[in-house]
């Protein structure tokens, strides 16, 4: 589905400033980008019960990097960007895009790929509360890679729960051997990322979450992996849904598990990756007597701007491109972002930067974003495209995304798209970029455990581990464990040196016999 395609639909919708076009602004907004995990522990900052981590790491100081998720784009003025920057490579979410795999007997879980995710030697530093002394903890063999035992055994079972009129396909997986006298078991619901450019996001089938179900089972945990609307087996339409909408597709997931005879209604919690976070912060946020747990992993603490922003500074830079070309391409990012907004942010600095480079193709942008009244909202869509076609080919617009995003979905407007319903879709972009983990996560009073790849170039892994201290501390959270995991990207998984025994002690030390 396009954005013209939605707007056409909408036609006859009402204009209501930010509430505008209702669920079909959501249907179009939020070309979510993809964000997926990463891993090797530089940084641990803890609070409360601590757990027996094992973690790997080389020393660095507090700088943490998070790298987060590559989260939300929105439609029209195209926050595509979102969608794609900095998901090629390495750093790609595994997915939807992933081969579906077979439920088949136990195996072992895959090795890590060649070159990726091998630890370093080096130190984990913890932190208490606030801002206590840092502790410096040993190191763990450079060459220890820690995949977790194979498991045994575990029963699957094939599932299916209502969400907004539409029946969804999961697969809730429990430990083996049900004991009619054992204790009520604790349950995971798995939270994706925010899919690839056609809204398919992970599902049932994707191996991340086969494989984190069946290791967890293994600790005693129940986990639901479920197909989302109009993926897989699941009905409904797929799409690109809004952040709230996400809470209650996981609200629904969540409440299902619930009710089941054997799961533990008050210890139900949430694993997700990438943009998964921040859907899971707001769920515990809005619902904190119905979430037991949170576990993030490369998720953000800063803002879908900031870091739209990072992303294509950090993959224009990890190309290996002069700094020169990085600047044409962060403000270039910049000025996209500022047209997509009601009211500009970046203009200071873009001025500045645009200064240093003299004139060219931002110049020319600038006029349109900064001066658009001289033009006018609608006359201004076809001079951007011409903008953005002009630049397409150029090496330091390869993170733009504009030949696969930007351009086809300005393309898509329709030719008679009125002001008012441009001006609806700019409100909805604009609450879009502006979604601050800050609303949230200092909600969220429940366990967190918040893991992040030292060099995630999605996630900003120098700021959001920060970030998310401080908004947990602002919570008045007194068992919060972050960490960030060193020489690792955003594709944080089960094969990362030290996710595993991190992850299972934490929720070994919460949920143990």
């Amino acid at each position: 589905m396009t954005i013209g395609d939605v707007l056409a639909r909408s036609a006859d919708d009402p204009v209501d400033g930010r509430a505008t076009c209702g669920r079909r602004a959501g249907d179009v907004g939020e070309l979510v980008r993809r964000t997926a995990l990463a891993a090797e522990p530089i940084v641990r900052v803890s609070r409360g019960v601590s757990g027996r981590h094992g973690c790997l790491g080389s020393a660095t100081s507090l700088a943490m990097s998070l790298v987060g998720s590559s989260l939300v784009g929105s439609s029209l003025v195209v926050s595509s960007a979102v969608l794609m920057v900095g998901c090629g490579g390495s750093e790609s979410e595994p997915v939807a895009s992933e081969p579906a795999v077979p439920e088949l007997p136990a195996r072992q879980p895959a090795a890590p790929e060649s070159g990726a995710n091998h630890a370093t030697a080096g130190t984990t530093v913890a932190g208490t509360t606030g801002a206590g002394p840092i502790a410096t903890e040993s190191a763990v063999s450079a060459t220890t890679v820690d995949t977790p035992s194979a498991v045994s055994s575990w029963r699957d079972e094939e599932v299916q729960f209502s969400f907004d009129g539409d029946e969804l396909f999961g697969v809730l997986t429990l430990p083996p051997e049900p004991d009619p006298d054992a204790a009520l078991i604790p349950a995971i619901v798995l939270v994706s990322g925010s899919g690839d450019e056609f809204g398919i996001r992970s599902g049932a089938t994707t191996r991340t979450f086969v494989d984190h179900a069946h290791q967890l089972a293994g600790e005693g945990f129940a986990v639901l992996r479920y197909d989302p609307p109009g993926v897989g087996r699941s009905g409904g339409s797929r799409g690109f849904p809004s952040l709230e909408q996400r809470v209650d597709e996981t609200l629904a997931a969540m409440r299902f598990v619930a009710s089941r005879s054997e799961i533990d209604p008050d210890a139900v919690g949430l694993l997700g990756w990438s943009q998964g976070p921040w859907v899971m912060a707001m769920t515990a946020a809005r619902y904190p007597d119905e979430v037991a747990f949170l576990v993030s992993v490369a998720g953000s603490g800063q803002t879908v701007e900031q870091q739209q922003v990072y992303g294509i500074e950090s993959q224009t830079r990890a190309a290996g491109l002069a700094e020169d070309d990085v600047a044409k391409a962060v403000v270039f990012g910049r000025l996209m972002i500022d047209w997509q907004l009601i009211e500009p942010i970046y203009r200071d600095d873009n001025e500045a930067a645009m200064a240093e480079l003299g004139d060219g193709p931002w110049a020319t942008m600038a006029e349109l974003v900064y001066d658009e009244g001289d033009v006018g909202p609608v006359a201004s869509v076809p001079l951007v495209i011409e903008i953005l076609t002009e630049v397409q080919d150029e090496p330091w617009a390869s993170e733009l995304v504009l030949r696969e995003l930007y351009i086809p979905q300005l393309e898509s407007l329709p030719n008679d798209i009125t002001v008012d319903q441009l001006a609806a879709v700019r409100a909805q972009t604009d609450a879009l970029l502006r979604t601050d983990p800050a609303d949230f996560l200092t909600e969220v009073r429940v366990p967190v455990l918040a893991i992040f790849g030292e060099h995630d170039l999605n996630v900003d892994s120098s700021k959001s581990p920060r970030l998310f201290e401080q908004y947990l501390a602002e919570a008045g959270n007194d068992d919060a464990t972050i960490v960030v995991l060193p020489d690792v990207g955003h594709g944080i998984g089960l094969p990362t040196p030290g996710y595993w025994t991190l992850l299972s002690d934490w929720l070994r030390t919460r949920f143990g016999e």
